[in-house]
């Protein structure tokens, strides 16, 4: 009788446990678990946009960093000076592209070189078509590749595809595909 409860005991135990689960797989099997509850992994980059590319949340209060800027949004990415006072910051788009026509070849972040000016029905006459542009203060202005921009504290600025959005209630951008990577940095926050 004394044999049984203490073999109860053991199965109740720890190295019991590990014998039940297969020696060392067990061991690997619950360790593992053990890592996963306490460092979760981060998902694989892939080459579509995070699923906030498309919102209008402010990016970062951080002094440098990126962010994306999906073509299909009417509404742009947000992106907010946090700081408490006037900084100036620098944009860069990396080499992604994408396409405001379907019928088009996707393009960077300075517009479709064939249409390098857009009419009055685009966001930013004048300036290429599909370029990356900036609403600042209720205008547009063009941010392309690479450009410099100066925000007073809390101000937020909206990027986006310069398409015929406004003028269309947004409806010209549901054929848009892609997004840029912006990075971005605070070049008077040090």
């Amino acid at each position: 009788m004394s044999d049984n409860k203490q073999q109860s005991g053991f199965w109740k135990s720890l190295p019991g446990v590990f014998t039940a689960l297969g020696g060392g797989a067990g061991i690997a099997a619950i360790i593992a678990a053990v890592i996963q509850v306490t460092h979760p992994s981060t998902p694989a980059q892939s080459n579509t946009p995070p699923a906030n590319a498309a919102t209008s949340s402010p990016v970062s209060q951080e002094t440098e960093g990126k962010f994306t800027v999906a073509a299909n949004s009417s509404l742009g990415k947000a992106f907010v000076n946090k700081q408490s006072s006037t900084r100036t910051f620098h944009f860069v788009a990396n080499k992604d592209k994408w396409t405001y026509n379907s019928n088009l070849e996707p393009n960077g972040a300075d517009g479709n070189i064939n249409y390098s000016r857009a009419t009055q029905k685009y966001n930013l006459p004048g300036f290429p078509e599909g370029s990356l542009i900036v609403r600042q203060k209720g205008e547009y202005h063009f941010i392309g590749h690479e450009q410099t921009l100066t925000l007073d504290p809390n101000e937020t600025v909206f990027f986006t595809i310069n398409d015929t959005g406004d003028n269309n209630n947004g409806g010209a951008f549901n054929d848009n595909q892609g997004y840029l990577t912006v990075e971005w940095n605070c070049e008077d926050c040090k």
